[in-house]
């Protein structure tokens, strides 16, 4: 009868499961540094029988187009214009991210 509410913020950012937890590391993800890793540290579409059935096409579709903007465009942040996090509900960079694409 219990409510078990996991905070993906907090989990996702545990130096139990991750190093340097809050830095940009997308290489953290290859095979080799996941080996070990808790299926679940790292949960963006949820899990289990309550997973985003889209998280397959969502993944899919962010690689294709991160693709094809870094083939062209080279994104630079905006000086002055820091990212920063909003936590509630969902993370979201509060006032949005800033970037200036330069052509290649």
């Amino acid at each position: 009868g219990s409510v078990v509410l996991i905070s993906p913020y907090a989990l996702q950012r545990s130096p139990i499961y991750w190093e340097h937890p809050e830095r940009f590391d997308p290489e953290r993800f290859a095979p080799d540094r996941s080996a070990g890793r808790p299926r679940y540290a790292y949960t963006p579409f949820g899990g289990g029988p309550r997973q985003c059935i889209g998280s397959s096409f969502a993944l899919m579709e962010a690689q294709l187009v991160l693709a094809m903007v870094a083939q062209r465009y080279q994104m630079r942040s905006v000086p002055g214009r820091p990212a920063r996090a909003h936590v509630a509900l969902v993370l979201q960079p509060k006032g949005g991210i800033h970037l200036a694409p330069r052509a290649r």
